[in-house]
This record gives structure tokens, C-alpha cells and sequence, in this order.
């Protein structure tokens, strides 16, 4: 079983690859910061030279706070639900006891039976 799930490219800037701009440079020159985080949608704040805070746009933070449950997102949390449920009943139960039961003989003769069905399988 093989699901697609589209995610969306486009993501938060990571802070490796925004400007940065120091807290007093913040302090002495808010006017012109605000210009810079509009124009590239977030700006790092450094305090001695380490990053310490981000300052983001209005639109970068929409489309941030805008995608808390993207559709995808709910898609694999169904399927994984799914899987649980499926891993949780009694047949999987019981094999998984079988299992933890089986001498090293048995998980031997196990594995390479699995080894003959894919090779088959990819015939």
C-alpha cells in the first residue's frame, strides 16, 4: 500500500537562510526593520551575535498559523489510526505470541520462506 500525500513546498524560512539583524539595531531602527521582515517575510534577531528571536510578516505568519491541520496531514493521521487498529486485533495478537514463542529453528524456516515469496514475487 502506497499513499501520495501532498505537501505543500513552500515553507517557513530557516534561520540559517534569513538576515539577521541585532537587538539594538531593532532598538535604534524599528521603521526600517519592519520594511526588511515585509519584503523577505522573516528577519533573525541576535543578541550577542546568537539568534534569539525571529520577527515574521503578517503574511508569513498567516500561512503559518493557516496550516495547523492541512488536509494531508488528517490523510495519514486516518491511515495510521487504521494501521493501529488492524496491528491491535486478535489475529495480530495471537501471531505476535507465536512469534515471541517460536524457537530459533522456526524463525529460521520463517525467514527464508518470507525470502522465497518475495524473490517470486519480483519474478
Amino acid at each position: 500500500m502506497s499513499t501520495t500525500y501532498h505537501i505543500p513546498q513552500e515553507s517557513a524560512p530557516r534561520l540559517a537562510e534569513m538576515p539577521t539583524i541585532s537587538a539594538t539595531e531593532l532598538k535604534n531602527a524599528t521603521a526600517d526593520v519592519f520594511e526588511q521582515v515585509a519584503a523577505r517575510r522573516a528577519v533573525a534577531i541576535t543578541r550577542h551575535d546568537k539568534p534569539r528571536a525571529v520577527l515574521l510578516s503578517v503574511d508569513q505568519y498567516e500561512a503559518l498559523t493557516a496550516q495547523q491541520n492541512p488536509p494531508w496531514l488528517d490523510q495519514l493521521h486516518e491511515e495510521y489510526r487504521g494501521l493501529l487498529d488492524r496491528m491491535q486485533g486478535s489475529e495480530q495478537r495471537a501471531a505476535a505470541e507465536k512469534l515471541f514463542k517460536a524457537t530459533p529453528e522456526e524463525l529460521g524456516e520463517a525467514a527464508l520462506w518470507a525470502a522465497q515469496q518475495r524473490k517470486r514475487n519480483k519474478a
